[in-house]
């Protein structure tokens, strides 16, 4: 049921109550009062929330967030309108919020894919007085006036463990090569700068070559086949994420070099990425707890939506993943 339909319902249920009721108005007007109070409330609690969604399109950990955030919102009787835009598409995902703002949605939800584009974002949310949780990546300030709040990972501490951990393996020597995201995705951003800072711990460790492939497999494939194509020697590849190290991995496959002589890391511990851990394709990925993000981002929008308080910056964790074990508990 739609916001119209929900008020017009209550109202003509208000209505008929009313009318049913005047003549006991007189004998017990306090009761009658609470009789309807309570009719009022039980309209509106059979009218769900709905809250508007604008996100990167669902591929490898964004079907992952997608998919979380659809079946907390089910659970807590939300209403949920998923739209999406590519990266870079900062004007598209605003043209997304007028139209939510518009409609009259209860609240925001948004993956950023433009990373200029989310000052103007806030910015109607809070003219609007509507609800907004970025999830997943926004912008990092101090505080923001009105109801916005942050569901973040803390991308630049999945860079760290991801390179100190190749660092290990690799006794701290050796020729690395960092495959990006999207170049102005805060995510990518900060994986990379957290990867560049523990090799400076590492005075043997340097960077042969770097390139952006934008999150995808098969522009990430493609860039590392370049670099062996050309006779680059590389000992490890960082890429920010998953999909982009499995690229990596089946270009070092393809060139005929042995499982494991090039160690490859991901980040987000999805489905494929543990599977190319366990065939050995990987040799470590960065858990991102794609149902905790979209729990506490349904959750605060609903109470923000309530006019509640909640904690501004809500920090999701990541998690090392690398031996089997690991594996083998994040692929349940």
């Amino acid at each position: 049921m739609d916001r119209s339909s929900c008020a017009h319902a209550m109202t003509r249920m208000c209505q008929v109550s009313i009318a049913g009721l005047r003549g006991s108005w007189r004998r017990v007007a306090g009761g009658v009062a609470v009789m309807l109070v309570a009719l009022s409330a039980s309209a509106t609690v059979s009218c769900a929330a709905t809250i508007g969604i604008s996100m990167i399109p669902p591929v490898a950990f964004t079907q992952m967030l997608h998919d979380r955030i659809a079946e907390h919102a089910k659970s807590r009787g939300v209403d949920t309108q998923f739209v999406y835009a590519p990266e870079g598409a900062g004007a598209q995902q605003v043209a997304q919020i007028r139209a939510f703002i518009a409609a009259k949605v209860d609240a925001l939800l948004v993956m950023p894919v433009d990373a200029a584009a989310n000052a103007t974002i806030t910015r109607l949310a809070q003219e609007a007085d509507i609800p907004l949780v970025y999830i997943n990546s926004g912008p990092r300030e101090d505080w923001f006036a009105g109801r916005v709040a942050f569901v973040l990972p803390n991308d630049l501490v999945a860079g760290r463990l991801q390179m100190r951990k190749l660092a290990q393996m690799l006794d701290g020597t050796g020729s690395v090569a960092i495959v990006s995201g999207h170049p102005t995705h805060d995510g990518s951003i900060l994986r990379t700068q957290g990867v560049k800072e523990v090799m400076k711990e590492f005075p043997d460790l340097r960077i042969v070559a770097e390139g952006n492939a934008d999150w995808d497999r098969v522009k990430a494939r493609n860039l590392v086949a370049g670099w062996l194509a050309q006779g680059l020697s590389i000992t490890a590849i960082a890429a920010n994420n998953d999909e982009m190290a499995i690229g990596a991995a089946e270009a070092v496959e393809a060139a005929g070099i042995p499982a494991g002589r090039i160690l490859i890391g991901g980040v987000d511990a999805t489905a494929d990425g543990i599977e190319a851990m366990q065939r050995k394709r990987l040799a470590v990925t960065i858990h991102q707890d794609a149902a905790i993000q979209g729990r506490r981002a349904v959750d605060d929008a609903l109470a923000l939506a309530r006019h509640e308080a909640v904690t501004q910056y809500d920090w999701a964790p990541f998690e090392l993943v690398t031996d089997r074990m690991s594996t083998a508990h994040f692929a349940r």
